[in-house]
C-alpha cells in the first residue's frame, strides 16, 4: 500500500490547486469541493490518517481546531497524539485555530457533503446522525490523486479514470467540450465530410449539435448549412441549398446551422442557433426564419427551431432563457438524450395538451 502521506504532507495551497485540477468547475456544488475550506478539510483527513484502509476517521470539529503550527508537526506520533487529543473530552481551543466552533456545521453540510457527492469522501456506515463519533474519511482512489509526487501524464491518466468512475455523465461531457475549445482545429464530421471550423466554444457546440443532437433526434439528417461569421455560406453548402431550391441570402441574418430531416417521416427543416453568449431562437428570430422557409415554399409545420446551449447551468442560458420562443426546442449538450419543448397551447390545442399530460 502506498504511504506517501506518512512523513510529509502537501500543504493546504497545494491541495487546493490539486482539487481545482481534479474536479471540474461544472460539477454541482463544485465551489464547496474546490475552495480553501475543502483543502483544509482534506488536509486534516490526511493528517489524521482518515483514509480508506487506515484506522483514522474525523468529525467536522477536528477541522476547526487545527492550526498552522500543528499542521507542521507531521510525524506519525505527533499526528496520532493530536488525533487522540481532539477526540478526547478536553478539546484544544487555541486562539490560532483555523475556524470557530460554530463553523463545524457548514463544514459538514457544505464541504464534506459536496466531497461525498463526488465520491472523494466516504462515511462509516451505521453511525447515527446525532453521534459525535468520527465517521468521515478519504476514499483511497481520491487520496492517491493528492500525491505530490504524481504529475504529468500519469496524473492526467489517473484523474481521467477517477472522473469516469465518479462524476456524472453531464460533467464529463462539459469537461470534454472545454478541452475541445483549446484545440487549434475543430472539425465537424457528417457523412464523408470533415468540415473545418475556427476554434472556440461556438464551434464546439456546433460540432455537438451535428454529431450528437442530430444523431439522437433525427432519423436521416442532412446538414445544409453551417454558418460562421468568417464565411456565411461555405461553397459545399451552397450547392446543397441550390439543389433543394432553398432561398438563402448570405447578406441577411442566417441561423448558425440548418439540418434537413430526410427520413421516412417526411422532409423537415431544423433551424438551430448555437448560444454561448446571446442569440437564441427568439420570437422575432423565429419569424425571420419562417419567412426564409416560406420563400422556399415550406410551411411552418415543416420547420423546427432549436436553441443549443452547453448546459442548464451555463450563464448564457440563464441570460436569455426568458426570450426563447414558444413552440421551439432547447437542447443542452451535457444532457444529450433529453430535449426541452416550450409548448405553445395555441398551436397544439387543448386536446393535444391533454395527450401530452397523460
Amino acid at each position: 500500500m502506498e504511504i506517501w502521506y506518512e512523513d510529509a504532507l502537501p500543504n493546504v495551497e497545494f491541495i487546493k490547486d490539486r482539487l481545482i485540477t481534479i474536479i471540474p468547475d461544472n460539477v454541482e456544488n463544485a465551489n464547496h469541493a474546490r475552495n480553501i475550506t475543502a483543502a483544509r478539510t482534506i488536509f486534516v483527513m490526511l493528517y489524521a490518517y482518515a483514509i480508506e484502509g487506515e484506522a483514522g476517521r474525523i468529525r467536522p470539529s477536528m477541522v476547526t481546531v487545527m492550526t498552522d503550527r500543528q499542521s507542521m508537526e507531521q510525524t506519525r506520533s505527533a499526528r496520532e497524539t493530536w488525533r487522540a487529543l481532539v477526540l478526547g473530552p478536553k478539546k484544544p481551543n487555541d486562539p490560532e485555530r483555523w475556524y470557530s466552533e460554530n463553523t463545524r456545521e457548514p463544514i459538514r453540510d457544505d464541504t464534506i457533503s459536496s466531497l461525498r457527492e463526488i465520491g472523494a469522501v466516504e462515511e462509516v456506515a451505521g453511525v447515527p446522525t446525532t453521534s459525535s463519533k468520527p465517521r468521515y474519511f478519504l476514499a483511497r482512489d481520491f487520496a492517491n490523486l493528492l500525491n505530490p509526487f504524481l504529475e504529468g501524464d500519469e496524473l492526467e491518466e489517473l484523474i481521467a479514470i477517477w472522473r469516469t468512475a465518479h462524476l456524472a455523465k453531464g460533467a464529463l461531457i462539459l469537461q470534454g467540450l472545454r478541452e475541445q475549445e483549446l484545440r487549434s482545429e475543430i472539425f465537424v464530421e457528417f457523412g464523408h465530410i470533415k468540415h473545418p471550423m475556427s476554434p472556440g466554444k461556438s464551434s464546439v457546440l456546433t460540432k455537438a449539435a451535428v454529431e450528437v443532437f442530430a444523431h439522437n433526434f433525427m432519423e436521416k439528417p442532412e446538414v445544409l448549412l453551417i454558418s460562421e461569421s468568417s464565411e456565411k455560406v461555405h461553397w459545399q453548402f451552397g450547392k446543397l441549398l441550390e439543389r433543394l431550391k432553398l432561398a438563402i441570402n448570405p447578406k441577411k441574418t442566417l441561423p448558425d446551422l440548418i439540418i434537413a430531416e430526410t427520413g421516412s417521416s417526411g422532409f423537415r427543416l431544423v433551424f438551430i442557433e448555437i448560444v454561448h453568449s446571446d442569440g437564441p431562437i427568439s420570437n422575432s428570430r423565429k419569424r425571420d426564419l419562417l419567412a426564409l422557409a416560406e420563400a422556399s415554399d415550406l410551411t411552418e409545420q415543416e420547420c423546427t427551431f432549436v436553441t443549443v446551449f452547453a448546459s442548464r447551468s451555463d450563464a448564457a442560458y440563464r441570460k436569455v432563457q426568458s426570450s426563447i420562443a414558444w413552440g421551439s426546442f432547447v437542447w443542452f449538450a451535457d444532457e444529450p438524450e433529453r430535449i426541452v419543448h416550450l409548448i405553445d397551447t395555441e398551436s397544439i390545442g387543448k386536446k393535444g395538451l391533454n395527450d401530452l399530460l397523460r
